[in-house]
């Protein structure tokens, strides 16, 4: 998109008809230019044009003939004559270029020749606007490696509104001085290429440790299209020759994923489970191979039938737990009869679940197990596999390449060879893709950096397929990356051996899946190219069809295996009603296997279907009991998305003067904002909570938002009203816990309870509780469990016990690792750092600190950081690092007005040693004064003894005497 720069101004002062004829030579030069180039208009506005390049054929290089053109306007325009009294002036343009999908009308008169949609347009446009004079903007996406034809500025980061992230763009300056993409890409600096005969060799390595009876776990790092899931199953082939049991399953990153889904595949395909026998003999298989297994059937049948959605098995919370045992004796014992390896592809978007399990079977470290995973990004695991051997795959050296290259096309052209071989990178995917350009005939051959290249690359081969190929190919990506083929034939009519499927597979769009009956596409990327081909009238009625048909599937051999799918395919089918259906079911499904990440999801989308159909007491009475569970999935995980859901909540039920509503979306909103560290606005919607319940007569709610309440107190360190508060929660639910599973809820407020008592130096008193804490939670890998280590360690670092807290921390990270929680983990990890600190000082033990703060500062969830703050002040003007500790001294303070004292008094004591030093305006004893009142506000006695410590210290170090020597 083109517009003039400054033309209010000019119009302002130029003569009508003078004006009139420059927009008139600028238009002339807007149409030549941009056909010289390959582009369409799609309209002129005034002064400004919006021109398309790849319509109405998708080309490989449109981004640089864009930039091409917009370059020569440029240059163009600025040699334009203006009259007289402007003749001094140069007229000047500015540009936005971006690169995605549009949807395409024709126009007419008013709205120009074509009428874009979507947001790409959007995205150009808001380029344009803050484009300067003489500026080019153009995005990454729309640049690709063809920057480097371009002479361009630094990279930067622009925020559009509507956009989550910002996108990367970049200053087009002019040409750079190179004529060849060849000498672009020497300009670039390919990336050192290695091979793969030492990662395969690696794994076969760790294969061999597995076989020897030495479990491992491996995973192949690679962004997508470098050859992950091709080197997997290359070793996967090899183990089976050698004759491992080999199980495989996947994650997905959409909807329709189901709780634990690489697990269940392994599941289904271990009791060939594939839904075309009748629950009763499946579940007959499965009870005779775990009888041939000697897996105890009473203790784990039922949870592995119900995992099989074959039965009901266990219920409620006690699934994942269930399921975890289950699932790793099953492995177990299979391990005992032969090697197994236990493949899972994009490990990263598995669920909570999952992660879960996998650490259960992780445990398994004596028997011949493997446990291979690809991801993207092993830094961003939480913990779950950082610690195990992880394969970085690089891209293909230049022989690798051209053997790929040879044997996809057999005595190919050496020079073309090389061609594919240089523009590729070393890429498996861009070879591949690459090879099929060149198979067509096509005389340029010109990958581009990042996902929106290797878009346009596949886009221009899918639009070379026959119409009735293409269609089918949509259908396909319609109902995901992996296909059922009784799915496809019922909604195609096409089956397996179909002439049209076997094209596609000829073609290399998709290829035959790893389970029995599935099809796949090539690669993830294929399939959303594809699906974003697919118009909306189309996509919507494919997605419905699809949803009856697993509705009817269902009905056949059991709806539970297809909730999230038919949730997922209906809402996209434009069906609110079922698609609130089934995802209210998939919520309920996901809680029951504590996959709470996936349920938060799935009630999400049962709760915005809701709100697309017409309000009735009924919908809103439902509506209400969603929001609830999804405010139950949210509890150890609460996040500032939610906000929205409970005020809407709370609006709706003033609206219907709902007393009883009206409470629980105030303790809804009162426990958001404690999970979150907002104290004091969490005490605020708390005690409103209180009081609609109180008013309401509901008394079970009562105790719960009373409970919270005392915890937030607390939090605050308003010590002589929380406890009241919290001794009153404990009573009532001691006198109504029943046995089996875990009380995490009284085990959570006595140790709350207890750091408040040794906060105020009562640590016998305090341990009792956390014994007693413990002994209710003690093995459950629960959250609160690893609340009390942390909440440990911390008070054992108030008594000066530095080993201590460095245990406890290490539990406390742990269970945290296990239960998923990253700020427990965070937490954890700065507390054994600040406790190693107070033992040796160490740099490396402050950079722990500074890195965990630095996790959590970038969270949502920042409970009790102040602590950290403090303790970073503390440390850095030890170190002499003043400017930092004067920072962290602020973070503390300001968290000190949002209720979160504890490291208050101690940043003040930091800020008291800088001022000692000779740093700052301001007195130690302005400092001191500050800490005193902290620590008196808490009554914390360990806190006023650090202050006069500090100042008995620095009094003999001034003036040494038996007073301060005394007080020492």
């Amino acid at each position: 998109m083109t517009d003039l720069s400054g033309s209010t101004r000019l119009a302002a002062r130029m003569e009508a008809e003078d004006f009139a004829a420059l927009l008139g030579n600028l238009h002339d030069i807007y149409h030549r230019m941009i056909a010289r180039h390959g582009g369409t208009i799609a309209q002129i506005s005034g002064d400004g044009v919006l021109a398309l390049f790849g319509y109405p054929k998708t080309l490989e290089d449109d981004g640089r003939r864009a930039v091409e053109a917009a370059l020569d306007l440029h240059e163009a325009v600025r040699g334009l004559p203006l009259p007289t009294p402007l003749a001094g002036e140069r007229l000047r343009l500015h540009s936005g270029i971006h690169s995605g999908l549009v949807l395409l009308h024709e126009g007419d008169a008013v709205r120009g020749r074509f009428e874009l949609h979507g947001n790409a347009t959007n995205i150009a446009s808001r380029f344009c606007d803050i484009a300067e004079a003489d500026e080019i903007l153009a995005s990454e996406a729309a640049l690709g490696p063809e920057r480097h034809f371009f002479a361009t500025g630094e990279r930067m980061d622009i925020r559009v509104r509507g956009k989550d992230r910002p996108i990367a763009a970049f200053r087009i300056e002019g040409r750079a001085d190179i004529g060849t993409r060849f000498a672009a890409l020497a300009r670039r600096g390919l990336t050192p290429f290695t091979g793969r005969h030492g990662p395969l060799a690696e794994l076969e390595s760790a294969l061999a440790d597995a076989m020897a009876g030495q479990g491992r776990l491996v995973a192949i790092e690679a962004p997508p299209g470098v050859g992950k899931t091709r080197l997997a199953d290359e070793l996967l082939d090899r183990a089976a020759a050698q004759g491992c049991r080999v199980v495989r399953g996947d994650c997905q990153s959409y909807l329709g994923a189901e709780p634990l889904q690489p697990f269940l595949q392994m599941l289904r395909a271990i009791f060939a489970v594939d839904g075309s026998a009748t629950n009763l003999r499946a579940a007959d298989a499965v009870a005779a191979l775990l009888s041939s297994l000697g897996i105890d059937l009473a203790r784990h049948g039922r949870t592995l039938l119900h995992l099989l959605s074959l039965g009901r098995g266990a219920t409620g919370g006690e699934l994942i737990g269930d399921a975890a045992t289950a699932l790793r004796d099953l492995f177990d014992q299979l391990a005992a009869r032969a090697p197994l390896v236990l493949f899972v592809d994009d490990w990263q978007w598995a669920d909570i679940a999952s992660r879960q399990v996998l650490d259960a079977v992780r445990g398994l470290q004596q028997r011949p197990i493997l446990i291979l995973l690809t991801t993207r990004d092993a830094a961003d695991s939480d913990g779950d596999i950082r610690d195990s051997q992880i394969l970085r795959l690089a891209p293909l050296s230049d022989a690798e390449t051209a053997e790929a290259i040879d044997r996809l096309i057999p005595a190919i052209d050496p020079f073309v060879r090389e061609k594919i071989g240089a523009y590729s990178g070393g890429n498996p995917l861009f070879i591949e893709e690459l090879c099929h350009s060149a198979m067509v005939g096509e005389e340029e051959h010109r990958p581009h950096a990042g996902s929106a290249w290797l878009d346009i690359l596949i886009e221009a081969r899918f639009a070379r397929l026959p119409d009735a190929q293409a269609d089918l190919a949509r259908i396909a990506a319609i109902i995901g990356t992996v296909v059922p083929i009784w799915l496809l034939e019922r909604v195609t009519g096409h089956d397996g051996d179909h002439p049209l499927v076997r094209d596609l597979i000829e073609q290399d769009f998709i290829l035959p899946g790893e389970r029995d009956g599935t099809l796949r596409f090539k690669h993830g990327i294929t399939r959303d190219v594809i699906y974003d081909s697919v118009g909306l009238r189309m996509r919507r009625t494919f997605h419905h069809r699809i949803a009856e048909a697993l509705r009817q599937r269902g009905a056949d051999s059991g709806e539970e295996e297809f909730y999230e799918a038919m949730a997922y395919h209906f809402r996209e089918g434009g069906d609110a009603a079922s698609a609130a259906h089934y995802a209210e079911l998939s919520g309920d499904k996901a809680m029951a296997a504590s996959a709470l990440d996936r349920a938060q999801a799935q009630y999400r989308v049962a709760l915005d279907a809701l709100d697309q159909l017409d309000a009735t007491d009924d919908r809103y009475q439902r509506w209400n009991g969603i929001a609830r569970r999804l405010g139950l999935a949210s509890v150890f995980d609460p996040s500032r998305d939610q906000f929205d859901i409970f005020q809407r909540a709370l609006a709706r039920a003033i609206a219907h003067g709902d007393g009883g509503a009206i409470a629980w979306a105030e303790y809804w909103l009162g426990y958001l904002n404690y999970g979150l560290g907002e104290s004091a606005k969490a005490i605020t919607h708390c005690e409103r909570a209180l009081a609609a319940a109180r008013n309401a007569g509901d008394d079970r709610l009562t105790v719960q938002i009373r409970a919270t309440l005392g915890q937030a107190r607390a939090a605050t360190c308003d010590y002589d009203t929380a406890l009241p508060l919290l001794d009153d929660a404990i009573a009532v639910k001691r006198s109504h816990r029943s046995g089996g599973r875990p009380s995490v809820g009284t085990a959570y407020s006595l140790a709350c309870r207890g750091f408040v008592l040794a906060d105020r130096g009562q640590f016998g008193e305090a341990q009792t509780c956390y014994d007693e804490a413990l002994a209710m939670v003690r093995g459950a890998q629960h959250e609160v469990e690893g609340s009390i280590y942390t909440q440990l360690s911390a008070v054992s670092l108030w008594q000066g016990r530095a080993s201590d807290a460095a245990r406890y921390a290490a539990e406390g990270e742990r269970v945290a690792k296990h239960a998923r929680s990253r700020y427990l983990y965070a937490m954890a990890r700065a507390l054994g750092a600040y406790a190693r600190w107070r033992a040796d000082g160490t740099e490396e033990a402050l950079q722990a600190i500074v890195e965990a703060t630095a996790w959590l500062e970038t969270g949502e969830r920042q409970q009790f950081i102040s602590l950290n703050h403090g303790w970073l002040a503390e440390a850095l003007v030890q170190r002499g690092r003043i400017a930092e500790a004067r920072h962290h001294a602020a973070r503390a303070l300001l968290r000190a007005r949002k209720g979160d004292r504890l490291g208050a008094a101690m940043a003040c004591r930091a800020m008291a040693s800088a001022a000692a030093l000779g740093h700052g305006h301001k007195p130690a004893a302005h400092y001191l004064r500050m800490a005193r009142r902290s620590a008196a506000a808490r009554q914390a006695p360990h806190e006023i003894a650090a202050i006069e410590r500090w100042t008995a210290e620095h009094a003999i170090a001034a003036a040494p005497s038996a007073r301060p020597t005394a007080t020492l």
